[in-house]
């Protein structure tokens, strides 16, 4: 399915995709706070419901499964990676795709499954997902293809273990603060645009739970040269906005949950500044923290306004105070 109404007469069948993944169990350590955990790899290809138009996807991402109840039998997978579209938007040969611009692109996986044995180291994995692909706008148009789909899985357990653990979480609860920078490289206003970088300077409180969840509050200065040089009657004009002008602040609300030494947030925010006010008062961004050492951290960020994505951002954060 398509992100708006407008594509919906292009979708001519049901998308039909088959995957391969392999995943390893982690025990030990923070994984014991939890009662099933594993990451792994998966190639998956799907159709998209129109061949001419919209084509196929293959993807290949990093996930992890997290048992979230029935001691690890019910499990959420979360993952992300890189996704080829054999077809995209061509203003000579498929005008009709006003979906993606680019061949190349992310990939993002949430999937519920429950699976359970059906003969020593077989089982069966019912499952829901859905798959989103998106180049953050990078290389527009970018209004982005979702696939919601049900499948039926075939696992098999290299290692004679039982999925299910009766570990006890440990109590876990820590404060910090903490900043960063963020940048990344978009278009604004049409395919024909050049592209520009983006940049987002925070700084965010964070809490961490003892039941492993996040939340939090902080506050966001974004700038995006494009957003800088637009103007309705001229986009390319460079004296459209004062720099001042063209930067949006917001105060952002934080949640999520920390994987050891990594963290997966969800930020819902406001624009408590914004001059142009093109794509609405909110935002949203979802990132991955991954702990570096001495207080930094490494940041991968997608942010988007009501699902509309308007930059992949990678960048580093830094702990000036926890406790």
């Amino acid at each position: 399915m398509t992100h708006y109404d407008l594509m919906d007469y292009y979708l001519e069948n049901k998308t039909l995709g088959i995957k391969l993944s392999i995943e390893k169990v982690l025990k030990g350590g923070w994984t014991d706070s939890y009662s099933h955990i594993t990451r792994g790899i998966e190639i998956y290809r799907t159709s998209l419901g129109n061949n001419e138009i919209l084509g196929h996807a293959t993807h290949l991402i990093g996930y992890g499964n997290i048992g979230i109840h029935s001691k690890g039998k019910g499990r959420l997978k979360m993952g992300a990676g890189i996704a080829v579209l054999t077809e995209k938007f061509d203003l000579d040969k498929n005008i009709k795709n006003a979906n993606i611009g680019s061949n190349l692109n992310a990939g993002v996986v949430f999937e519920y499954s429950f699976p359970f044995i059906v003969k020593g180291n077989m089982a069966i994995s019912p499952s829901i997902r859905f798959t989103h692909y998106s180049n953050g706008s990078y290389k527009l148009p970018n209004l982005g293809l979702n696939v919601v789909s049900a499948g039926i899985g075939i696992e098999r357990h290299l290692v004679n273990e039982s999925i299910v653990s009766d570990v006890v979480p440990k109590s876990l609860e820590k404060q910090r603060l903490s900043t960063g920078i963020t940048i990344g490289r978009s278009q604004y206003s049409n395919p024909e645009s050049d592209i520009y970088n983006n940049y987002n300077f925070n700084l965010h409180y964070i809490n961490s739970s003892r039941s492993k969840l996040i939340w939090g509050i902080g506050t966001d200065i974004h700038y995006n040269e494009s957003y800088h040089n637009y103007a309705k009657n001229d986009p390319n004009s460079k004296n459209s906005l004062t720099a001042l002008e063209s930067t949006r602040t917001g105060l952002t609300g934080i949640t999520g949950f920390t994987l050891g030494a990594t963290e997966i947030h969800i930020n819902v925010g406001y624009y408590l500044y914004d001059k142009q006010k093109l794509d609405g008062a909110l935002y949203q961004r979802l990132y991955l923290l991954t702990r570096l050492g001495s207080g930094f951290r490494f940041k991968v960020a997608i942010k988007a306004h009501n699902a509309k994505a308007e930059t992949v951002e990678i960048g580093i954060n830094k702990d000036l105070w926890k406790n």
